[in-house]
């Protein structure tokens, strides 16, 4: 079992003895943090409209995003962005340098081991990767 796999195993079991309504229970910015630092993210949204997009972003130790980002469900050039992660007052919080949601968020692992979160834009799901393997 590699590591990214038993932190997710650890977390979601806590998760299920957390409380009654697993969808309820939602990791502190701490978890995000050792989730996700040093890893890409790959965010797709459940549905495709207006303003959303599929994305990668790699998060750096210290504290820096790199992403890339095109239109929701399309094949064509990404365009790149920056910003900055932080954890405060215990939830993850993201500062995005284009149109992209910035702010602090509430997440959950599903049950395949990828992260949610619901935002004013839909629900997005993370595909989490070792690494940069995008180079961004």
């Amino acid at each position: 079992m590699t590591v990214k796999a038993a932190i997710v195993a650890g977390i979601a079991g806590a998760c299920m003895f957390a409380g009654a309504a697993y969808a309820d229970v939602y990791l502190k910015g701490e978890d995000v943090a050792k989730l996700i630092v040093g890893k890409t993210i790959e965010g797709q949204f459940t549905g495709c409209a207006v303003g959303r997009t599929d994305f990668a972003e790699f998060y750096t130790k210290d504290g820096k995003i790199k992403g890339r980002e095109r239109p929701c469900a399309q094949a064509g050039s990404w365009k790149r962005y920056g910003g900055v992660w932080k954890v405060k007052d215990g939830k993850f919080c993201v500062t995005l340098g284009s149109e992209r949601s910035s702010g602090c968020f509430d997440y959950q692992v599903d049950k395949d081991g990828n992260l949610r979160r619901d935002s004013e834009k839909g629900t997005v799901s993370f595909k989490i990767y070792d690494g940069n393997p995008d180079h961004l």
